[in-house]
């Protein structure tokens, strides 16, 4: 399958989401512990945000070496 700018530019958005949603958990989770209410799940789900962002940065990164940019810093773009 070949690539366009615009499914690298998708898979950047994908990326910056997935760190909006661990910076929420993080956010989350603080306030819980802060509450001392028990954190197993938010910390479950805080793992599950994480390696969705590995995920989704591997996905980015094979479409840009599809692009010939893999030297390239990525581009962030708002989600």
């Amino acid at each position: 399958m070949s690539y366009t700018p615009t499914d690298l530019v998708k898979a950047e958005k994908n990326v910056v989401l997935a760190e909006r949603h661990i910076a929420a958990q993080q956010e989350v989770l603080a306030m819980m512990r802060a509450a001392g209410t028990d954190t197993a799940g938010a910390e479950e789900l805080l793992a599950k945000f994480e390696a969705d962002r590995a995920r989704a940065e591997r996905i980015r990164d094979w479409i840009a070496s599809g692009l010939g940019e893999r030297s390239r810093e990525p581009q962030r773009v708002a989600a």
